[in-house]
């Protein structure tokens, strides 16, 4: 109610509640496993995300959302990476990489929360929902590989070129595979319970299963829903069902994520509050320019599209779920984790409360330039 009174993203008010709740004394730490995001809350938010995207929208602006969930997901690796190496005196090589691949995807539970409930034209919401499913599981992949290469203290091109293969690539396939065996069983299940229990399994089928066999869960999921989406007409009851879910499990998400700033603080020693803040606005800023530029430089679409695209680049608890799960080996682990959670909650706070007036100035813009 404060949200749509105010026109602030309700995710802002629930971050903010987080932070409240974890800074009240007498309450203990409120930890957040990575496992609980990977494992719990992100598969069927993904795969809600997926199934209601446009199909005919997708597939008119796929080269978009391919330059932007390939093209940008490795500029941001890359050029955060870098910078936080040459200008983060904390972090070396291979620890700022790893920031940069923490960092490179945009979040999918934030798009579809902020950017699918505003004013925002369908089609720049399309892109920015498909963009967000499909680099968050390229940006999970890139991490992986940044990891590995972090921990043992070597890097091979080739072996992380195929590896980021065989994990995307077996991730769709698998995802496509069993959507194909998923759609067959449900057009014999005419019992809404019974199919609302098929949908609720689907995303954990797919991301677990994908995640043993050792290929991307998170682009099985986004696949399975995808085809799902576009093949299966789903019942209006089971899209109201859908929307409560995914409601209340983004909302204790996002509570959730504003209760770390606790235990991210207590791993931190040694560091001015001078210098924690300077390293968070470089690494802030860092994400945003470089995104901003790659926007602005894109061949499609108007300028004031490419402005919206460019401002929507919140990153979420997909990012802190990423970095909570650094193992101990990682040198900087916690300044890792204390950066990732700055530019969350620095994209949360900067760009998704402005938003809803930067659409009105821009449609505003659009009114007259028509006239």
């Amino acid at each position: 109610m404060i949200s749509r009174a105010a026109r602030v993203p309700a995710p802002v008010y629930f971050v903010l509640a987080g932070l409240v709740v974890g800074a009240i004394p007498g309450i203990g730490v409120i930890r957040l496993p990575p496992d609980v995001v990977f494992y719990g809350f992100l598969p069927p938010l993904l795969y809600a995300a997926a199934f209601q995207t446009a199909p005919l929208e997708a597939r008119a602006n796929w080269r978009e959302i391919l330059v932007l969930a390939f093209g940008l997901t490795a500029a941001t690796l890359f050029v955060v990476g870098g910078i936080a190496w040459a200008f983060v005196g904390a972090l070396g090589g291979a620890a700022a990489f790893v920031l940069g691949a923490v960092l490179a995807p945009t979040d999918p539970v934030s798009a579809t929360t902020v950017i699918g409930k505003s004013a925002a034209p369908s089609r720049l919401r399309t892109i920015l929902e498909s963009e967000s499913l499909v680099n968050d599981g390229i940006g999970l992949v890139a991490f992986s590989v940044a990891v590995t290469a972090a921990t043992h203290g070597t890097f091979s091109v080739t072996d992380g070129i195929v590896k980021f293969l065989q994990l995307s690539a077996g991730g769709v396939a698998f995802g496509l595979a069993l959507g194909f065996v998923v759609e067959r069983l449900r057009r014999r299940v005419h019992a809404l319970p019974v199919e609302a229990a098929v949908s609720v399994a689907t995303p954990y089928v797919a991301y677990i299963a994908a995640d043993r066999l050792h290929v991307s869960g998170v682009l099985a999921t986004v696949a399975v829903g995808i085809y799902l989406g576009w093949r299966f007409d789903h019942r209006a009851e089971l899209l109201t069902f859908w929307n409560v879910l995914t409601f209340v499990l983004s909302s204790a998400l996002f509570v959730l994520l504003g209760a770390q700033l606790r235990p991210v603080l207590r791993g931190l020693h040694g560091y001015s509050p001078w210098t924690l803040a300077r390293d968070a606005a470089l690494v802030f800023a860092a994400v945003m320019l470089v995104r901003a530029v790659w926007v602005l430089v894109m061949p499609h679409g108007s300028w004031r599209d490419r402005v919206v695209l460019g401002w929507a680049g919140m990153r979420g608890a997909l990012s802190l779920a990423a970095a909570l799960s650094i193992p101990a080996a990682v040198v900087h682990r916690n300044e890792i984790l204390f950066l990732t959670f700055t530019t969350i909650v620095g994209g949360l706070l900067l760009l998704a409360v402005p938003f809803p007036w930067l659409l009105d100035h821009l449609a505003g813009g659009d009114e007259r330039d028509a006239g």
